[in-house]
């Protein structure tokens, strides 16, 4: 699937077929690929005489494969958080980035471009203006659903932690029955989700330096100050990643050991039990 947004436009709207002329191609100020088929990327490519990665190349790990410039071009790639299963695991979107245009493949979907597909659900619908503006504000809304992620995270370790420590009669009332094991499992969820949180804020914390090196001389201050702001929101948000890392360990360790107790009293009741038995004529 092929979206794009011109120049003064809102929001990503889709193209209707590869019968259209190029020219649809090299009006759009972003142009993003969900999905595409092989068809669809030589079209761009024929359009915008750009080379755009394959799937395998946008899975590589090592930093100068996914941070580079080639002939004038950017080419950015960062871990985003995906839906599609069960546990959400992080798929990797690339940028090619000019001064003129803005595009990103992927092949999965994500929150922070569905807000970008409609205007109404944005709280600021802006109009787009140049490249480095579409590349601010869809940092801007990764690292905002990130934020939003991590503070649900939080939100459900509080309930867990007045589940598992609750001792007064008052605060079990108002507490659902809850499995111990059960709450392992949910922290090891939790544990996976907000790891891959983590690998997603670090892969944001190197491409936004990257970008503003690279595209120092057409950077508007405007934007480059916005961007500056974001560096910070971001550092922010990994060390808010640690604290509840912490907070998640801790309360795994804790239930651990509540499951051991339990399972030590079993045992002595068990025994005393036996020994009950065995003495009863």
């Amino acid at each position: 699937m092929i979206h794009t947004l011109k120049k003064g436009e809102t929001c990503l709207t889709p193209l209707p077929g590869l019968e259209l002329d190029q020219d649809e191609i090299k009006q759009a100020l972003w142009i993003d690929l969900m999905g595409a088929t092989d068809e669809e990327h030589e079209f761009v490519e024929k359009a915008l005489d750009v080379s755009i990665p394959s799937q395998e190349e946008m899975q590589e790990i090592e930093e100068s494969s996914r941070l580079f410039k080639q002939d004038g071009v950017l080419f950015m790639s960062i871990w985003v958080l995906c839906y599609d299963s069960p546990i959400p695991v992080n798929a990797s979107v690339t940028f090619i980035i000019t001064q003129e245009r803005f595009m990103s493949i992927r092949h999965t979907d994500h929150h922070a471009f569905r807000v970008f597909m409609d205007s109404k659900k944005r709280k600021q619908a802006r109009r787009f203006r140049d490249s480095e503006d579409v590349y601010a504000e869809l940092m801007d809304s990764i690292t905002g659903h990130i934020a939003y992620t991590l503070r649900l995270v939080e939100q459900d370790l509080n309930e867990l932690s007045v589940e598992i420590f609750a001792e007064q009669k008052g605060q079990i009332a108002k507490t659902k029955p809850i499995g111990l094991k059960r709450v392992v499992k949910r922290l090891g969820k939790r544990n996976s989700l907000v790891s891959n949180l983590r690998e997603s804020s670090v892969s944001l914390s190197t491409v936004t330096p990257f970008f503003v090196a690279n595209a120092a001389d057409w950077i508007e201050p405007d934007v480059s100050t916005r961007l500056t702001t974001l560096q910070r929101d971001i550092k922010s948000l990994g060390e808010y990643n640690v604290q509840l890392s912490a907070e998640i360990a801790f309360l795994l360790d804790s239930t651990v050991g509540l499951i051991n107790f339990e399972q030590n009293q079993m045992m002595k009741w068990l025994g005393a039990a036996a020994l009950v038995v065995a003495f009863v004529p």
